[in-house]
């Protein structure tokens, strides 16, 4: 029974002033007890240690579970708002690019609530993404149009007879393009003796193939940089130049190879495939069964990147500070930071044998994107290093990235694989910055080790991470798929 209840009741024959001091003396005598209550437990809990109740160093409060997306979109436009809220006039949180995947959290009406792989969390219009896409592989000459991860359509597909598995890297090679792209066009009544009653043009060449034209001598400096423009703003690259183009999903037959480097179909099945998709849908090109399943696998970069880490800590490299030694820059003319110090250089050589040339995507991310990294400017007086500001940026757009505010508690999501950088004296970002590879030992403690350049001594080394300053961890990074960093 309440107090003032209580007080009431065993007081109802006397004087109302005696009741009313009654009544507060009673919780004046209540608010003490919990007061003295609280202070004998708070004692108690200080003296007496349970291993339940413990945490280790640097854990913070428990942290609420994190969103996990139900399912994933990509955007079918450029600079598609990420808003506040589902609504027009919410903020504008950031603009994504052309064929970002994202993660599905809710629906609300006609807008979606999404995540990025960075972790931002806001508000899409529907019709700006999709969960419709197509994949291909040339060895079973198999085109499957899917919803989410459900193959809805199953079509037969014709190639070129003379190159039908090659990748395509020139005009007149035959070869059909691998990769991701996206349909950059539709065309509802083209030339009917050509391409049959449909067509769709892909997004050929994309980045990755323009990145090797260009070094090989095949198109020119300005034209790679303007194919990297057309396809940050979602249009078609030119279609002219020694590279070849018109790259197309059309029909006239898909029962036997004939095309030169497009891919195929029946009549019906490109009228069929042509009224479920749009411009801007994802067209992912692989060259097998096989090969997908590899790439799809959730721990394939990892497991690359691990492999590769663990040669470099196995083979003879020794780094000196001021090492001659360090990876050249292949990329081409024009690049805005060449030599990287030597904890950059490891880990663009680990990466690099795992397929991707994160210099390269670093100055091309430079190049179309350079307010991104105002502040590695101002930070590197040697502008033309690679630092770790540019890679810790780079990462922070393009890679799943794990929070490090929740204590040690992210420790347990980190894998195999993924990418940590650990803070110095010279600030976050700076050149005594150690980037590391996480290892599939753990240490004495339980915690994941690391596979990492210590400058000291310049050897590529197992080691423990940093212990009880754990507050030394900056960034952790899990690459994402290998189609994203073409």
């Amino acid at each position: 029974m309440p107090i003032r209840e209580y007080s009431a009741v065993m007081s109802e024959n006397k004087p109302v002033k005696k009741r009313v001091a009654q009544d507060v003396s009673a919780q004046l005598f209540c608010v003490v007890l919990t007061l003295a209550v609280i202070f004998v437990s708070g004692c108690s809990t200080e003296n007496v240690k349970t291993g339940k109740q413990e945490r280790p160093p640097g854990q913070g409060p428990a942290q609420a579970p994190e969103e996990v997306p139900k399912s994933q979109v990509y955007t079918l436009k450029a600079a598609v708002n990420l808003r506040s809220g589902p609504g027009p006039d919410s903020l504008t949180l950031e603009h994504l690019d052309q064929d970002q995947t994202l993660g599905v959290l809710a629906g609300a009406g006609d807008w979606m609530r999404v995540k990025t792989a960075t972790g931002t969390k806001g508000y899409v219009r529907k019709d700006m993404v999709s969960d419709t896409w197509i994949k291909v592989h040339k060895k079973e000459r198999k085109l499957y149009l899917l919803k989410q991860d459900t193959v809805v359509k199953t079509c037969r597909i014709g190639l070129c007879p003379d190159n039908p598995l090659g990748d395509k890297c020139r005009m007149g090679d035959g070869a059909t393009p691998e990769g991701r792209f996206f349909i950059c066009s539709m065309d509802g009544d083209p030339a009917r003796l050509k391409y049959g009653p449909r067509s769709m043009l892909l997004s050929y060449p994309n980045k990755e193939d323009a990145r090797r034209g260009f070094k090989q001598g095949l198109i020119n400096y300005q034209t790679y940089l303007e194919t990297l423009q057309a396809l940050k703003d979602g249009r078609a690259p030119s279609q002219k130049t020694a590279l070849g183009g018109q790259i197309r999903i059309h029909g006239s037959g898909g029962k036997f190879d004939w095309t030169k480097g497009c891919v195929g179909l029946e009549d019906g099945d490109v009228i069929a495939v042509f009224r479920m998709v749009s411009r801007g849908t994802r067209v992912d090109i692989y060259k097998s069964a096989q090969q997908d399943r590899e790439l799809n696998s959730p721990a394939y970069l990892g497991q690359q990147l691990l492999a590769e880490a663990k040669k470099q800590a196995a083979g003879p490299a020794r780094y000196a500070l001021q090492s001659s030694a360090l990876i050249q820059s292949d990329y081409p003319a024009g690049a805005r930071v060449v030599s990287p110090p030597a904890t950059a250089d490891a880990l663009l050589r680990v990466l690099r044998s795992a397929g991707i040339d994160l210099q390269a995507l670093i100055n091309e991310d430079l190049a179309l994107s350079p307010w991104r990294y105002h502040y590695c400017a101002k930070q590197n007086k040697e502008k033309e290093w690679l630092q770790p500001c540019h890679i810790n940026t780079y990462l922070s757009y393009r890679a799943l990235v794990i929070s490090v505010s929740a204590g040690t508690n992210y420790l347990k999501y980190l894998q195999p694989g993924d990418i940590v950088v650990i803070g110095s004296a010279s600030g976050p970002g700076g050149r005594g910055d150690s980037i590391g590879i996480i290892d599939d030992t753990r240490s004495s403690s339980g915690l994941p080790r690391l596979i990492t350049l210590w400058q000291q001594d310049g050897r590529i080394t197992v080691t423990d991470l940093p212990g009880r300053n754990l507050s030394a961890i900056r960034y952790c990074f899990r690459m994402t798929h290998p189609f994203d960093y073409q």
